[in-house]
């Protein structure tokens, strides 16, 4: 397609009714396969990943024959996604660890970049990606150092947030990022939805006929039986039994008591703050 021309439509439709996706295609999203004596050639520090990771092309971004690059190129633009530490369960370890080094699917991604797509400038979008924590020197990078093998000689341009300056200082000292402020999304109060919304209701009902000695009980029965149904018993560990349970038998206080703690824990929810969007 002529990149020129799409809309943001026609990129939406892209992503969303990829045929490859629908049918769990092995190709999905692979843009690039690279092969072991491409990675060998290209990539001069190849053979000192092998300590930690075996000979290429390894088990991670690899098809069992070639290192594979995930993303997709539109036009002079290439997308793609940061490849894994690889240590899922300690990634810390590749900072800390002198011996540790990054797999060859990671090391093949950013050779792609430099040598293959011959990119003019990287954009990092996030805080925080992999490459400032790769292992090498804290400051001063030398040759050796992970984080100046792999971002090689592109320059380096970091979308980073700006209520984390100590990291973006990593990015800067170790990938020799030039960042980019970003504010973090506005918050906004969570709310009530659903179940819960009907259950502020009631409680609202009960506040104006608690003294109505008909009507007052039954819709305490009503706000247990639907905290319950909303799951609210799993916070609350005062709220009384649901099978047993009879508002009628308790006195005003005790009414009172009851609806005060659904009460108190909707208010904590609808108060909650959460982020709205990815960023201002």
């Amino acid at each position: 397609d002529d990149v020129d021309s799409m809309t943001p439509e026609d990129l939406m439709d892209m992503v969303l009714n990829d045929k490859e996706a629908k049918y769990d295609s092995p190709n999905l999203n692979v843009l690039y396969k690279m092969s072991v004596d491409e990675y060998l050639e290209l990539t001069p520090y190849a053979s000192e990943l092998e300590e930690n990771w075996g000979p290429p092309p390894g088990q991670l971004n690899s098809d069992g024959q070639n290192l594979v690059v995930y993303g997709a190129q539109l036009g002079n633009v290439f997308i793609g996604v940061q490849p894994t530490f690889g240590y899922e369960g300690d990634p810390m370890r590749l900072l800390f660890s002198k011996s540790a080094s990054p797999h060859h699917g990671f090391a093949a991604y950013y050779t792609y970049l430099e040598k293959i797509f011959k990119a003019d400038a990287v954009l990092h979008f996030g805080t925080h990606g992999s490459l400032e924590f790769m292992p090498g020197k804290q400051v001063g990078m030398s040759g050796a150092c992970y984080p100046d093998r792999l971002a090689g000689t592109v320059p380096n341009i970091y979308y980073y947030a700006a209520n984390n300056p100590s990291e973006a200082t990593i990015a800067k000292r170790r990938s020799y990022a030039a960042t980019i402020s970003y504010l973090t999304p506005p918050a906004e109060n969570a709310g009530l939805y659903k179940g819960l919304k009907e259950l502020s209701e009631l409680v609202s009902s009960y506040q104006g006929l608690r003294e109505n000695e008909a009507r007052g009980p039954s819709i305490v029965n009503s706000i247990v039986a639907s905290a319950y149904s909303c799951n609210l018993d799993k916070d609350l560990a005062d709220l009384p039994s649901l099978e047993s349970f009879d508002a009628a038998s308790l006195t005003l206080d005790g009414r009172d008591t009851i609806v005060g703690l659904v009460y108190r824990k909707l208010m904590e929810i609808e108060s909650r703050l959460l982020p709205m969007g990815l960023h201002t």
